[in-house]
């Protein structure tokens, strides 16, 4: 169980430990008159992307799109481009 502000993040990779996991924190939320919106809550999805985060049957991922999308980006092509650009431009 992972909690993070008002989010709590119930994962395992087997569905049995997975609803004892849901019963007991709905139990404590119970007790303490804390109440959840259906409407907000995630239930046995297989991946669930949370922040910069992914929680899966694996467990969980940080992940930082813009790093990737970084990473992506072929500079030496946009020069180039860039260069045949401002060539037919003049």
């Amino acid at each position: 169980v992972y909690t993070y502000i008002d989010d709590i993040i119930i994962a395992s990779k087997k569905i049995e430990e997975y609803l004892k996991y849901i019963k007991t924190v709905l139990n404590i939320f119970n007790k303490i008159y804390i109440y959840i919106s259906i409407k907000k809550s995630f239930v046995a999805y297989p991946l669930v992307r949370l922040l910069s985060y992914i929680v899966n049957s694996e467990g969980v991922a940080k992940i930082d799109n813009r790093l990737t999308i970084f990473k992506k980006l072929k500079f030496f092509d946009i020069f180039k481009t860039l260069e045949q650009y401002l060539s037919i431009a003049r």
